[in-house]
Protein backbone atom coordinates (compact mmCIF):
# COMPACT_ATOMS: atom_id res chain seq x y z
CA UNK A 1 0.00 0.00 0.00
CA UNK A 2 1.84 3.42 -0.81
CA UNK A 3 2.10 5.92 1.76
CA UNK A 4 -0.75 8.53 2.05
CA UNK A 5 0.08 11.69 0.92
CA UNK A 6 -0.43 14.13 3.59
CA UNK A 7 0.75 18.07 4.33
CA UNK A 8 1.63 19.17 8.04
CA UNK A 9 0.34 22.68 9.02
CA UNK A 10 3.37 23.30 11.25
CA UNK A 11 5.43 23.96 7.76
CA UNK A 12 3.04 26.80 6.67
CA UNK A 13 3.65 30.31 6.41
CA UNK A 14 2.63 33.94 4.89
CA UNK A 15 4.60 36.13 2.35
CA UNK A 16 3.14 39.71 1.25
CA UNK A 17 4.10 42.33 -1.16
CA UNK A 18 3.12 46.03 -2.54
CA UNK A 19 1.29 45.87 -5.54
CA UNK A 20 1.81 48.44 -8.14
CA UNK A 21 -1.76 47.65 -9.97
CA UNK A 22 -4.75 46.51 -7.60
CA UNK A 23 -5.46 42.53 -8.51
CA UNK A 24 -1.85 41.31 -10.27
CA UNK A 25 -0.72 38.98 -8.18
CA UNK A 26 3.43 39.19 -6.97
CA UNK A 27 5.68 37.71 -5.61
CA UNK A 28 6.17 37.62 -2.12
CA UNK A 29 8.74 40.51 -0.96
CA UNK A 30 8.82 39.65 2.95
CA UNK A 31 7.72 36.98 5.23
CA UNK A 32 4.84 37.71 7.79
CA UNK A 33 5.43 36.01 10.86
CA UNK A 34 1.15 34.93 12.37
CA UNK A 35 0.20 32.08 13.92
CA UNK A 36 -3.85 32.29 12.28
CA UNK A 37 -4.04 32.40 8.61
CA UNK A 38 -7.61 31.84 7.25
CA UNK A 39 -8.54 32.48 3.71
CA UNK A 40 -11.71 31.56 2.19
CA UNK A 41 -12.26 31.77 -1.23
CA UNK A 42 -16.38 33.59 -1.89
CA UNK A 43 -17.67 32.26 -5.83
CA UNK A 44 -21.29 33.68 -5.49
CA UNK A 45 -23.73 31.18 -7.54
CA UNK A 46 -26.97 32.03 -9.58
CA UNK A 47 -29.16 30.04 -9.00
CA UNK A 48 -32.05 28.81 -11.81
CA UNK A 49 -35.36 28.38 -10.50
CA UNK A 50 -37.65 28.47 -13.32
CA UNK A 51 -40.85 26.61 -13.08
CA UNK A 52 -40.78 23.55 -15.38
CA UNK A 53 -43.58 21.37 -14.44
CA UNK A 54 -42.02 19.62 -11.34
CA UNK A 55 -42.55 19.26 -7.97
CA UNK A 56 -39.37 20.34 -6.56
CA UNK A 57 -38.42 24.02 -4.98
CA UNK A 58 -34.85 23.64 -5.37
CA UNK A 59 -32.84 25.24 -8.30
CA UNK A 60 -32.00 23.49 -11.88
CA UNK A 61 -28.69 25.05 -12.36
CA UNK A 62 -26.27 26.64 -10.43
CA UNK A 63 -24.26 29.36 -12.94
CA UNK A 64 -21.34 31.08 -11.72
CA UNK A 65 -21.41 34.62 -10.40
CA UNK A 66 -18.71 36.54 -9.03
CA UNK A 67 -15.62 36.14 -6.93
CA UNK A 68 -14.00 37.53 -4.12
CA UNK A 69 -11.88 36.02 -1.47
CA UNK A 70 -11.90 36.90 2.56
CA UNK A 71 -8.59 36.65 4.89
CA UNK A 72 -8.44 36.80 8.87
CA UNK A 73 -5.24 36.64 10.26
CA UNK A 74 -3.20 37.96 13.12
CA UNK A 75 -0.39 37.19 15.97
CA UNK A 76 2.03 38.58 17.80
CA UNK A 77 3.02 42.22 16.65
CA UNK A 78 6.60 42.23 15.03
CA UNK A 79 7.80 45.86 14.84
CA UNK A 80 9.32 44.94 11.39
CA UNK A 81 6.21 43.44 9.98
CA UNK A 82 3.17 45.12 10.96
CA UNK A 83 3.93 48.31 9.03
CA UNK A 84 2.74 46.26 5.84
CA UNK A 85 -1.16 45.86 7.07
CA UNK A 86 -1.04 50.09 8.80
CA UNK A 87 -0.12 51.03 5.50
CA UNK A 88 -2.49 48.93 3.78
CA UNK A 89 -5.61 49.92 6.19
CA UNK A 90 -4.58 53.83 6.62
CA UNK A 91 -2.32 55.00 3.86
CA UNK A 92 -0.13 57.64 4.86
CA UNK A 93 3.27 56.79 5.42
CA UNK A 94 6.02 59.22 6.22
CA UNK A 95 9.38 57.76 7.00
CA UNK A 96 12.24 59.51 9.22
CA UNK A 97 15.42 57.55 10.20
CA UNK A 98 18.99 58.47 11.94
CA UNK A 99 21.56 60.95 10.20
CA UNK A 100 24.59 59.71 9.27
CA UNK A 101 26.45 63.26 10.04
CA UNK A 102 28.36 62.86 6.79
CA UNK A 103 27.36 63.83 2.79
CA UNK A 104 24.19 66.16 3.27
CA UNK A 105 22.78 68.06 0.22
CA UNK A 106 19.57 69.92 -0.67
CA UNK A 107 17.00 69.39 -3.38
CA UNK A 108 18.57 71.26 -6.74
CA UNK A 109 15.12 71.69 -8.15
CA UNK A 110 11.48 70.68 -6.83
CA UNK A 111 10.73 67.11 -7.01
CA UNK A 112 7.09 65.96 -7.89
CA UNK A 113 4.66 62.80 -6.46
CA UNK A 114 5.61 59.51 -8.25
CA UNK A 115 8.97 61.38 -9.41
CA UNK A 116 11.78 58.16 -9.04
CA UNK A 117 15.07 60.19 -9.28
CA UNK A 118 15.85 63.96 -7.75
CA UNK A 119 17.84 66.92 -8.69
CA UNK A 120 20.47 67.35 -5.93
CA UNK A 121 22.99 70.09 -5.36
CA UNK A 122 25.63 67.76 -4.51
CA UNK A 123 26.15 64.50 -5.81
CA UNK A 124 25.46 60.97 -3.49
CA UNK A 125 27.57 57.86 -4.52
CA UNK A 126 24.73 55.11 -5.25
CA UNK A 127 23.54 52.87 -3.19
CA UNK A 128 23.16 55.25 0.01
CA UNK A 129 20.33 55.41 2.54
CA UNK A 130 18.77 59.22 2.34
CA UNK A 131 15.81 60.83 3.83
CA UNK A 132 14.10 63.26 1.48
CA UNK A 133 12.52 66.11 3.30
CA UNK A 134 11.48 66.29 7.06
CA UNK A 135 8.60 66.09 9.06
CA UNK A 136 5.07 64.87 7.81
CA UNK A 137 6.32 64.36 4.17
CA UNK A 138 9.79 62.46 4.80
CA UNK A 139 10.71 59.46 3.02
CA UNK A 140 13.22 57.42 2.46
CA UNK A 141 15.11 55.32 -0.03
CA UNK A 142 18.51 54.72 -2.20
CA UNK A 143 20.01 55.77 -4.33
CA UNK A 144 21.37 54.54 -7.68
CA UNK A 145 24.30 55.89 -10.15
CA UNK A 146 24.19 60.18 -10.12
CA UNK A 147 24.55 61.72 -13.65
CA UNK A 148 25.24 65.26 -14.53
CA UNK A 149 28.27 67.58 -13.62
CA UNK A 150 25.58 69.75 -11.02
CA UNK A 151 23.08 69.98 -10.18
CA UNK A 152 23.12 66.22 -10.19
CA UNK A 153 20.47 63.65 -11.28
CA UNK A 154 19.87 61.03 -8.61
CA UNK A 155 18.07 57.46 -9.32
CA UNK A 156 16.19 56.12 -6.67
CA UNK A 157 16.59 52.49 -6.92
CA UNK A 158 12.82 50.98 -6.74
CA UNK A 159 10.95 53.83 -5.07
CA UNK A 160 8.64 56.00 -6.20
CA UNK A 161 8.09 59.82 -4.32
CA UNK A 162 5.03 59.23 -1.93
CA UNK A 163 4.98 63.42 -1.50
CA UNK A 164 6.18 66.49 -3.62
CA UNK A 165 9.21 67.70 -2.40
CA UNK A 166 10.10 71.83 -2.99
CA UNK A 167 13.66 73.09 -4.13
CA UNK A 168 16.07 73.37 -1.38
CA UNK A 169 14.31 70.45 0.69
CA UNK A 170 16.96 68.47 2.76
CA UNK A 171 18.47 65.78 1.45
CA UNK A 172 20.39 63.61 4.27
CA UNK A 173 22.08 60.43 4.44
CA UNK A 174 20.56 58.42 6.90
CA UNK A 175 21.07 54.95 8.81
CA UNK A 176 18.61 53.02 11.16
CA UNK A 177 16.56 52.79 13.39
CA UNK A 178 13.54 54.16 11.01
CA UNK A 179 10.53 55.05 12.45
CA UNK A 180 7.50 54.97 9.93
CA UNK A 181 4.49 56.99 10.69
CA UNK A 182 1.20 55.78 9.48
CA UNK A 183 -1.76 58.48 8.72
CA UNK A 184 -5.00 58.27 6.84
CA UNK A 185 -4.65 58.80 3.31
CA UNK A 186 -6.51 62.27 2.06
CA UNK A 187 -4.70 63.31 -1.05
CA UNK A 188 -5.49 61.64 -4.55
CA UNK A 189 -7.74 59.46 -4.50
CA UNK A 190 -7.53 58.39 -1.10
CA UNK A 191 -6.90 55.21 -1.71
CA UNK A 192 -4.16 53.16 0.17
CA UNK A 193 -1.65 50.44 -1.45
CA UNK A 194 -3.10 47.40 -2.01
CA UNK A 195 -0.85 43.67 -1.25
CA UNK A 196 -0.91 40.35 -2.70
CA UNK A 197 -0.94 37.61 0.57
CA UNK A 198 1.07 34.51 -0.40
CA UNK A 199 -0.15 31.74 1.74
CA UNK A 200 2.49 28.06 1.41
CA UNK A 201 0.08 25.19 3.02
CA UNK A 202 1.07 22.03 0.61
CA UNK A 203 -1.52 20.91 -1.18
CA UNK A 204 -1.36 23.32 -4.53
CA UNK A 205 0.01 21.41 -7.10
CA UNK A 206 3.99 22.47 -8.21
CA UNK A 207 4.40 25.34 -4.95
CA UNK A 208 1.98 24.22 -2.48
CA UNK A 209 0.88 28.10 -2.21
CA UNK A 210 -1.96 29.88 -3.08
CA UNK A 211 -1.93 34.05 -3.44
CA UNK A 212 -4.87 35.61 -2.75
CA UNK A 213 -4.04 39.12 -4.67
CA UNK A 214 -5.59 42.61 -4.15
CA UNK A 215 -5.65 42.86 -0.57
CA UNK A 216 -8.07 45.78 1.25
CA UNK A 217 -8.01 45.40 5.29
CA UNK A 218 -11.32 46.55 6.70
CA UNK A 219 -10.21 45.95 9.96
CA UNK A 220 -6.90 45.86 11.87
CA UNK A 221 -6.79 45.83 15.79
CA UNK A 222 -4.57 45.31 18.46
CA UNK A 223 -4.73 44.10 22.08
CA UNK A 224 -2.45 43.75 25.17
CA UNK A 225 -3.03 42.83 28.69
CA UNK A 226 0.39 43.47 31.07
CA UNK A 227 -0.01 40.45 33.42
CA UNK A 228 -0.50 38.04 30.62
CA UNK A 229 0.22 39.08 27.00
CA UNK A 230 2.20 40.18 24.29
CA UNK A 231 1.13 42.64 22.20
CA UNK A 232 -1.00 41.23 19.45
CA UNK A 233 -2.83 42.14 16.19
CA UNK A 234 -5.48 41.03 13.83
CA UNK A 235 -6.46 42.00 10.75
CA UNK A 236 -9.42 41.06 8.14
CA UNK A 237 -9.20 41.68 4.55
CA UNK A 238 -10.96 41.53 1.37
CA UNK A 239 -9.57 39.90 -1.84
CA UNK A 240 -9.33 39.26 -5.57
CA UNK A 241 -10.07 35.13 -5.26
CA UNK A 242 -7.14 33.34 -4.79
CA UNK A 243 -5.12 32.32 -7.67
CA UNK A 244 -2.27 29.36 -7.56
CA UNK A 245 1.06 30.15 -7.68
CA UNK A 246 3.75 28.46 -9.95
CA UNK A 247 6.74 28.57 -8.26
CA UNK A 248 7.55 27.03 -4.44
CA UNK A 249 8.36 30.78 -2.43
CA UNK A 250 10.72 30.32 0.45
CA UNK A 251 10.08 31.71 3.65
CA UNK A 252 12.57 34.54 4.77
CA UNK A 253 11.34 35.06 8.49
CA UNK A 254 12.35 38.04 10.90
CA UNK A 255 14.72 37.65 13.11
CA UNK A 256 12.97 40.14 15.51
CA UNK A 257 11.06 39.69 18.57
CA UNK A 258 7.88 40.22 19.62
CA UNK A 259 7.28 42.65 23.12
CA UNK A 260 5.78 41.58 26.11
CA UNK A 261 3.16 44.07 26.68
CA UNK A 262 4.16 44.89 30.80
CA UNK A 263 6.61 47.43 28.34
CA UNK A 264 3.43 49.25 27.42
CA UNK A 265 3.22 53.36 28.63
CA UNK A 266 0.44 55.11 28.79
CA UNK A 267 -0.58 58.76 28.81
CA UNK A 268 -3.78 60.70 29.08
CA UNK A 269 -3.98 64.49 28.58
CA UNK A 270 -0.54 64.45 27.23
CA UNK A 271 2.51 61.92 26.23
CA UNK A 272 3.07 58.74 27.84
CA UNK A 273 5.64 60.50 30.64
CA UNK A 274 6.11 63.17 33.23
CA UNK A 275 2.87 64.62 34.97
CA UNK A 276 0.49 62.79 31.98
CA UNK A 277 2.25 59.16 32.24
CA UNK A 278 -0.71 56.80 33.61
CA UNK A 279 0.33 53.93 35.81
CA UNK A 280 -3.07 52.10 36.38
CA UNK A 281 -4.41 50.64 33.21
CA UNK A 282 -3.64 46.89 33.01
CA UNK A 283 -4.83 45.91 29.35
CA UNK A 284 -6.69 47.22 26.62
CA UNK A 285 -7.52 47.32 22.71
CA UNK A 286 -7.41 49.87 19.79
CA UNK A 287 -9.59 49.05 16.88
CA UNK A 288 -9.26 50.42 13.18
CA UNK A 289 -12.00 49.87 11.06
CA UNK A 290 -12.66 50.67 7.31
CA UNK A 291 -15.13 50.75 5.05
CA UNK A 292 -14.86 48.62 2.13
CA UNK A 293 -16.92 47.36 -1.28
CA UNK A 294 -15.72 45.45 -4.14
CA UNK A 295 -17.40 46.50 -7.31
CA UNK A 296 -18.51 44.56 -10.48
CA UNK A 297 -18.83 45.61 -13.57
CA UNK A 298 -19.48 44.32 -17.54
CA UNK A 299 -16.11 43.61 -18.29
CA UNK A 300 -17.07 39.85 -19.15
CA UNK A 301 -14.76 38.75 -15.83
CA UNK A 302 -15.42 37.50 -12.53
CA UNK A 303 -13.32 39.15 -10.24
CA UNK A 304 -13.50 43.40 -8.99
CA UNK A 305 -13.34 46.17 -10.96
CA UNK A 306 -12.04 47.50 -8.06
CA UNK A 307 -12.14 47.18 -4.22
CA UNK A 308 -13.04 50.67 -2.85
CA UNK A 309 -11.68 52.12 0.14
CA UNK A 310 -14.19 54.68 2.54
CA UNK A 311 -14.67 55.95 5.31
CA UNK A 312 -12.21 54.89 8.64
CA UNK A 313 -13.01 54.90 12.25
CA UNK A 314 -11.11 54.22 15.86
CA UNK A 315 -12.26 52.99 18.75
CA UNK A 316 -10.24 50.99 21.94
CA UNK A 317 -10.75 50.15 25.57
CA UNK A 318 -9.30 50.13 28.59
CA UNK A 319 -9.12 48.61 31.92
CA UNK A 320 -7.70 51.29 35.11
CA UNK A 321 -7.16 49.81 38.73
CA UNK A 322 -9.54 52.86 40.03
CA UNK A 323 -6.82 54.69 42.02
CA UNK A 324 -9.65 57.56 41.82
CA UNK A 325 -12.90 58.36 39.56
CA UNK A 326 -10.64 59.79 36.61
CA UNK A 327 -11.96 57.27 34.29
CA UNK A 328 -15.63 58.22 35.22
CA UNK A 329 -14.40 61.51 35.09
CA UNK A 330 -13.64 61.76 31.65
CA UNK A 331 -17.16 59.82 30.35
CA UNK A 332 -18.96 62.08 32.55
CA UNK A 333 -17.57 65.64 32.07
CA UNK A 334 -16.81 65.35 28.05
CA UNK A 335 -13.15 65.84 29.00
CA UNK A 336 -12.02 64.00 25.57
CA UNK A 337 -8.30 63.97 26.71
CA UNK A 338 -5.09 63.47 24.72
CA UNK A 339 -4.44 59.87 24.48
CA UNK A 340 -0.94 58.46 23.81
CA UNK A 341 0.13 54.28 24.37
CA UNK A 342 3.63 53.55 23.73
CA UNK A 343 5.23 50.46 23.55
CA UNK A 344 9.29 49.21 23.23
CA UNK A 345 11.73 46.57 23.43
CA UNK A 346 14.38 48.39 25.42
CA UNK A 347 16.91 47.79 22.89
CA UNK A 348 19.08 50.57 21.27
CA UNK A 349 20.06 51.57 17.44
CA UNK A 350 19.13 49.33 14.93
CA UNK A 351 17.88 46.34 17.39
CA UNK A 352 15.19 49.01 18.71
CA UNK A 353 11.61 48.11 18.14
CA UNK A 354 8.99 50.92 19.10
CA UNK A 355 5.69 51.39 18.77
CA UNK A 356 4.06 54.77 19.47
CA UNK A 357 0.03 55.25 19.43
CA UNK A 358 -1.29 58.65 19.24
CA UNK A 359 -4.80 59.44 19.25
CA UNK A 360 -5.51 63.45 20.01
CA UNK A 361 -9.11 63.71 20.72
CA UNK A 362 -10.31 60.28 22.91
CA UNK A 363 -13.99 60.84 23.48
CA UNK A 364 -14.37 58.12 26.50
CA UNK A 365 -18.46 57.31 25.37
CA UNK A 366 -19.15 54.02 28.66
CA UNK A 367 -16.82 53.94 31.71
CA UNK A 368 -18.06 51.26 34.03
CA UNK A 369 -16.88 50.32 37.92
CA UNK A 370 -16.24 47.06 38.83
CA UNK A 371 -16.30 45.83 41.95
CA UNK A 372 -16.59 42.26 41.81
CA UNK A 373 -12.62 41.83 41.76
CA UNK A 374 -9.56 42.18 44.60
CA UNK A 375 -9.56 45.68 43.62
CA UNK A 376 -12.08 48.03 42.44
CA UNK A 377 -11.55 48.54 38.47
CA UNK A 378 -13.16 51.07 35.54
CA UNK A 379 -13.66 49.70 32.43
CA UNK A 380 -13.66 52.39 29.45
CA UNK A 381 -14.59 52.92 25.62
CA UNK A 382 -13.46 55.26 23.63
CA UNK A 383 -13.68 56.58 20.32
CA UNK A 384 -11.26 58.77 18.33
CA UNK A 385 -12.58 62.35 17.42
CA UNK A 386 -11.01 62.57 13.50
CA UNK A 387 -8.00 65.70 14.16
CA UNK A 388 -5.34 67.45 12.30
CA UNK A 389 -2.92 66.79 14.90
CA UNK A 390 -3.11 63.48 13.69
CA UNK A 391 -2.47 63.62 10.16
CA UNK A 392 0.56 63.14 8.04
CA UNK A 393 1.91 64.34 4.83
CA UNK A 394 -1.69 64.54 2.52
CA UNK A 395 -3.19 66.55 5.18
CA UNK A 396 -6.92 66.90 6.51
CA UNK A 397 -7.77 64.96 9.04
CA UNK A 398 -7.01 61.98 10.75
CA UNK A 399 -8.50 59.45 13.54
CA UNK A 400 -4.63 57.94 14.48
CA UNK A 401 -1.04 58.32 13.88
CA UNK A 402 0.71 54.89 15.05
CA UNK A 403 4.62 55.52 14.32
CA UNK A 404 6.93 52.44 14.28
CA UNK A 405 10.30 52.12 14.59
CA UNK A 406 12.57 49.41 13.61
CA UNK A 407 15.37 48.76 11.24
CA UNK A 408 13.27 49.06 7.88
CA UNK A 409 13.24 51.71 5.49
CA UNK A 410 9.20 51.20 4.71
CA UNK A 411 6.88 49.04 3.97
Amino acid sequence: MPTPTTYAPAKQFVGIANETSQGTPVGMTSTVLVDEFKPKDQPKFLEDKSWRGSMATDSYAQIAGVKAAELDLGGPVYGDGIGYFLRNILGDMAVTAVATGTGATTLAASAAAGATSISATATIPAGTVVQIGTGTTAEVATTGTPTGAGPYTIPLTGYTLQYAHASAQAVTPVTGPYTQAHSLLNSGSGQPLTHTLTHFLGPTPTSGARQYPGACFSEVSFKWNAESELLTWSGKATTWPSVALGAAPVANPSTSLPVASWRMTAGIGGPASGATLINTITDGEITIKREINPYYTATGVQTPYIIQRGDVSVEGKLNFVAADESPLLYMLNNTQPQLQLVIDNGLTGTNKIAIQFDVAVAAFMDVDPDGTKAAVEYGGNWNSVLSTANAGGSGGYSPIRISVTNNATGF
